[in-house]
């Protein structure tokens, strides 16, 4: 994924939930058995992009869940649609509360 572009996100003191979109630039369409969305992409009807849902405590990542290759007329429908984004969520967010819970016992001693 190269330059990501924010689309959504939800703060705390110390954690930001982010939904960022990159182009996706390795398309598979072998499905699409009319070329309908060959020409939506092409005409600009529809965009193609990868998703990636990561969590951050004080500006680090801790958690993240990716999806690739969507298309939709416009990226922002996402997450209306289906139940792509919620799992996303939830993924990263279980990523996320598993690398603290795996952090609690790290003891990092200051230097003197």
């Amino acid at each position: 994924m190269g330059h990501y572009e924010r689309m959504w996100t939800f703060e705390t003191e110390r954690f930001l939930v982010a939904w960022d979109i990159t182009p996706c630039d390795y398309l598979d369409l072998s499905w699409d058995d009319t070329g309908e969305v060959r020409e939506g992409l092409e005409s600009g009807h529809y965009v193609a992009f990868d998703s990636r849902v990561a969590v951050y405590l004080d500006g680090q990542m801790i958690g993240a869940d990716y999806l690739g290759q969507s298309i939709y007329a416009d990226p922002a429908d996402f997450r209306d649609v289906g139940g792509y984004f919620g799992d996303m969520v939830r993924e990263a967010v279980r990523e996320a509360r598993e690398a603290l819970r795996s952090l609690k016992d790290i003891h990092v001693r200051e230097a003197a």
